[in-house]
């Protein structure tokens, strides 16, 4: 897939094996509803072969190995730790926010807008969406996010941990990064911590890669000096502290939506088949259709 022109996105999604489903239906959701949109994913090397299926003109599968390099490998099994002379073992979570801040290596568009495996699309999704006053939108609600977040995030570009802003939350669904600050948010912790930013990350306990990419456009840089407006638009529609699984609690789920929501989030923890609510997701493709 060639580079777009400036104003291009693309969605990337870090997901493994027992996602596969869910993953599946998020591939086909976005075939469905925005078919034009290049969709990235990227799974460790052990399971690209079960992934491969998915890929195709705008869709490319990534391999976690090849965006972390050779200074860190996979525990054998599935514990979920990967290993490193550099580093105490760091768990799967990490290493999922460290690909995620390394995409850009791989991800030539301007835009990458972060999806999980467990999202699906039920509208047609574009660039116009993605934007608040002429911007591209960076979740920043005014609630708390988890202090040690917030305070490992400062730490890292060199802040006062106790002092700043604080009350900001950048952590959801559907997260809008651009690839010029992610480069300068990996500069920038190069600069303070001298060593290179995976390393510094994978020595971190409690980290938030939202976190850290919000308190550097909103702390360190400033809006003003990047393509990024502070938004509460809720393009994903989640199910967090919801039961569904009933047929009538994910009827009532699917019955209303916000007019800027384009996707639903049904956390693969949830216990709910993706089966169970593809038939709604269809329901949505065929007015999209039609």
């Amino acid at each position: 897939m060639s580079r777009d022109p400036q104003n291009s996105f693309a969605i990337v999604t870090p997901t493994y094996l027992p996602d596969l489903e869910r993953c599946e239906l998020l591939v086909e959701s976005l075939d469905r509803t925005s078919p034009d949109v290049h969709h990235y994913l990227i799974v460790d090397r052990r399971d690209y072969a079960a992934f491969k299926h998915l890929s195709g003109p705008r869709r490319r599968i990534i391999e976690s190995e090849a965006l972390l390099g050779r200074w860190i490998w996979r525990m054998p099994g599935r514990k979920g730790y990967w290993l490193s002379l550099k580093a105490p073992p760091v768990r799967g979570w990490i290493i999922q926010q460290i690909l995620k801040i390394a995409s850009i290596e791989a991800v030539p568009e301007e835009t990458l807008v972060f999806c999980d495996s467990d999202t699906a699309f039920f509208r047609h999704f574009g660039y116009q969406d993605l934007l608040v006053d002429g911007k591209v939108g960076l979740l920043d609600v005014g609630m708390p996010g988890r202090p040690e977040w917030t305070a490992t995030a400062r730490r890292l570009f060199g802040l006062n941990e106790n002092q700043g802003i604080g009350s900001q939350n950048h952590v959801g669904n559907m997260i809008c990064w651009n690839r010029n600050t992610v480069r300068a948010m990996q500069q920038r912790i190069e600069a303070h911590t001298g060593i290179s930013w995976k390393v510094a990350i994978a020595r971190t306990l409690q980290f938030s890669e939202y976190m850290l990419y919000g308190i550097f456009v909103k702390e360190v840089l400033g809006y003003s000096a990047v393509n990024h407006a502070p938004s509460s638009v809720p393009l994903v529609k989640a199910s967090w502290g919801m039961d569904l699984r009933s047929e009538s609690a994910l009827a009532a789920f699917f019955s209303d939506f916000d007019p800027s929501t384009v996707a639903v989030m049904i956390h693969s923890k949830d216990g709910v088949d993706p089966a169970l609510y593809r038939k709604h997701l269809e329901r949505y493709w065929t007015l999209a259709r039609d």
